[in-house]
């Protein structure tokens, strides 16, 4: 190959790389404001499904803890929801966790995790998730930890249920 060709080459393979690159960036700038509000369109849904009679959510912050503050339709203050982490038998899961302001579960998400399909994995159902809802304090324990514990493991999945309930539980115990 003659250096005259490679250069040619050189120059075409940028050329086409900078339009490239270009294009993508003008795609991605007309595309991100749509993104931005499903993202919204999203969250405020997952919002409702842990605090039904929400109809505003905010940022905040509660004792320096990232929080979305909860408000009814006159406007008042109903709860907040929080986004946490906890280390499960396969795995962080992210779980999201409602609470009134009594501190009292209005609801659980679990967001993502990693836990074993068909057994760890059974946290997201609703028989598991559904048992924290009214609870706080001493409540907030498998029967199997505690005498004053409310809420059922699931059979093979005790580290999975364990991690979201001593999170939440230790969640609400830093809010008090």
């Amino acid at each position: 190959m003659k250096k005259k060709d490679i250069i040619k080459g050189i120059i075409v393979l940028l050329s086409v790389t900078l339009l490239s690159g270009y294009l993508l960036a003008q795609v991605y700038s007309l595309t991100k404001p749509k993104i931005e509000q499903q993202k919204k369109i999203e969250e405020d849904r997952l919002n409702r499904d842990i605090f039904e009679e929400g109809v505003k959510f905010s940022e905040d912050n509660l004792k320096e803890i990232p929080c979305t503050a909860v408000y009814d339709v006159n406007g008042n203050l109903i709860g907040r929801i929080f986004t946490l982490q906890v280390r499960g038998y396969g795995g962080n899961i992210t779980i999201k966790a409602g609470f009134d302001n009594e501190l009292k579960i209005a609801g659980v998400k679990i967001l993502e995790h990693t836990e074993t399909p068909g057994l760890g994995s059974k946290i997201t159902d609703s028989n598991f998730i559904g048992q924290f809802k009214n609870k706080q304090g001493a409540d907030l324990y498998l029967k199997t930890d505690s005498p004053t514990g409310q809420v059922d493991g699931i059979t093979g999945a005790t580290i999975s249920s364990r991690a979201v309930t001593e999170g939440i539980r230790k969640l609400q115990e830093q809010l008090q």
